[in-house]
């Protein structure tokens, strides 16, 4: 775990002043905590001869340490809250980083709540561990300070203190063995949870439309009461330990004023002494429980950086890979051969076809042979199983993430709309782009106009995935956010399957009005929408089954010809 270690705490080396601060403060803390019960005691002996001056001496004492101690422990509070929300922070960002990087194979497969629930748990208990494990120190220092000077008033009760110790010890290690194991039980099943209910949460449009909120809030409901259960029977295990240890704890209290009894029968101890160490006998006993307490901090720790980087870090979850050269596409491109699987499932089997730049390009072809496939490929989202994918005769693997990224938009059926203005959703892909630029390219996609219908015109809030527009000005939005971004190509996966005639219409308006300056690849659920198209290709069993004209197509194509024939039955 050395390395994981390291990298945690790489975190704090721009915090010295902070934990400079934190540290001196905290050594300030341990000699208070010490003096503390020695003016205490002082204070009680005094009252009890009766000596005013002493008392009042010892109670100022008392007051002056105890307002020191608040103010020293406000300061050391605020130093360390400042390290640990920063730390937090830049560990969610790198953590955010590293999970973009991971295949889409990895969310299919674990559902974006599980990771999810990881990023937002596991930072904060790396980042709170240098200073938990700091506190304990401050409190092993303490207790040592204690056992030391009680050994220099009585050796005898210094040995008392020691063997209790070593029983403390042994109870605790027993108690931290169960206590880790639960904990590990604890996180898988409140991931689970975590999972299935953000799941609830993102689908509940489809959820209530589909009358599922019944069924899925009961299933939800039932995996919360097992973790209830789960963490009752934790928390009763835990009371049985409390219970034994503040049982144990008044009996090593009852076993002191015995002992103590005998000592000063003996003459082995006198009545001021006894006041001093009877103050100081739980932080005495405190040295063990905050030996344990770095202990189970550290697995805790453990177990954080193992649930953290076994997604970030491991083989579990592989990531995508890029090549480094950073190009500007012309805009071709070529399938060689190319297969692809999802788990079992053959979906292209030796696919191939090339497209030269600024063509339009429809893709017909029946429900799952592969078509949003052939985007997922283009985007890199998934790596294919064997064959080559070329752009501008260019490897795909040789292309940097940015290069192919910036050089591709993608327009699905329901395109993602952040919950913020027309503007900033349209900004986001260029920060640079000007007022005047942005207008123009909304003209282009027949957005313009709608918008300064608006009373907040391009500062219109849009809501969340942008409820307040229409699937048509959705899919108009995304095409101006693909120009902003000028991406040399643009793909449309059944981006107007689901729109009336007029809106349907506008779209199409949009891309001929842009064509002639971009690569489009159309995945048509209607063929009416790729008719104009420079070619259609024809995708059936993985392959390509026709790749021509319309005319041509239904001409000579009895695939093409069938799924025509079918759209005019449905009219």
């Amino acid at each position: 775990m050395w390395k994981y270690y390291k990298k945690i705490f790489n975190y704090f080396k721009d915090k010295k002043l902070q934990i400079a601060i934190y540290f001196l403060t905290s050594l300030l803390i341990v000699g208070v905590n010490t003096i503390i019960p020695i003016f205490t005691a002082k204070s009680l002996e005094a009252i009890t001869n009766v000596n005013l001056l002493n008392m009042l001496k010892y109670s100022l004492m008392v007051f002056i340490a105890e307002l020191f101690y608040r103010l020293v422990s406000f300061i050391n509070s605020d130093a360390s809250s400042k390290v640990q929300d920063d730390v937090e922070i830049k560990i969610k960002e790198d953590v955010s980083k590293e999970l973009f990087k991971l295949e889409m194979k990895n969310f299919d497969k674990e559902g974006t709540g599980f990771f999810a629930e990881r990023i937002n748990s596991e930072p904060r208990t790396l980042a709170s561990i240098f200073l938990r494990i700091r506190y304990n120190f401050t409190e092993i220092f303490t207790s040592l300070g204690v056992l030391i000077y009680i050994f220099y008033l009585n050796i005898y009760l210094g040995i008392y203190f020691i063997l209790v110790s070593i029983f403390i010890l042994f109870f605790d290690m027993r108690r931290t063995k169960r206590w880790e194991k639960r904990r590990k039980e604890y996180y898988q099943m409140n991931e689970r949870y975590v999972s299935d209910f953000g799941e609830l949460i993102r689908g509940i449009k489809d959820i209530k439309v589909l009358n599922l909120k019944n069924y899925l809030i009961k299933r939800t409901t039932n995996k919360q009461k097992e973790i209830i259960k789960y963490n009752y029977k934790m928390e009763k295990e835990d009371r049985k330990f409390y219970i034994f240890e503040d049982v144990f704890h008044n009996l090593k209290d009852l076993l002191l004023i015995v002992l103590c009894i005998i000592l000063i029968k003996n003459n082995l101890l006198n009545g001021a002494n006894l006041l001093i160490i009877y103050m100081y006998r739980t932080r005495a006993t405190g040295l063990i429980s905050s030996l344990s307490s770095i202990y189970r901090d550290l697995k805790d720790f453990n177990l954080s950086i193992e649930r953290l980087y076994e997604v970030t870090d491991s083989e579990k979850y592989p990531k995508e890979k890029f090549g480094t050269k950073k190009v500007n596409f012309k805009g071709s491109i070529e399938f060689d051969n190319v297969s692809f699987k999802y788990s079992d499932n053959d979906v292209l089997k030796g696919l191939s076809f090339k497209i030269k730049p600024h063509e339009t390009i429809g893709i017909v072809g029946s429900s799952g042979v592969g078509k949003s496939t052939i985007f997922n490929l283009i985007n890199k989202l998934y790596h294919v199983n064997n064959g080559h994918i070329y752009f501008d005769n260019l490897d795909i693997d040789e292309i940097s993430e940015e290069s192919l990224r910036n050089n591709i938009s993608t327009i699905t059926q329901d395109p993602y709309i952040f919950n913020t203005t027309i503007k900033e959703n349209l900004q986001m892909v260029n920060p640079k782009i000007t007022d005047k630029e942005l207008i123009q390219k909304c003209k282009l996609c027949l957005l313009d106009d709608y918008v300064n219908t608006l009373k907040d015109k391009y500062d219109t809030k849009l809501g969340e995935n942008g409820v307040i527009l229409s699937g048509g000005l959705k899919q108009r939005l995304a095409i101006a956010r693909a120009l902003i971004k000028d991406s040399k190509i643009i793909l449309l996966d059944e981006a107007t399957s689901s729109l009336d005639n007029e809106t349907q219409d506008y779209i199409h308006k949009s891309i001929k009005k842009i064509r002639k300056d971009y690569t489009i690849l159309i995945i048509a659920h209607r063929l009416s929408t790729v008719i104009d198209c420079d070619k259609i290709m024809v995708i059936a069993d993985g392959k390509v089954a026709g790749f021509d004209t319309h005319e041509n197509l239904i001409k000579e194509n009895k695939i093409y010809r069938q799924l025509y024939k079918k759209e005019l039955l449905k009219k």
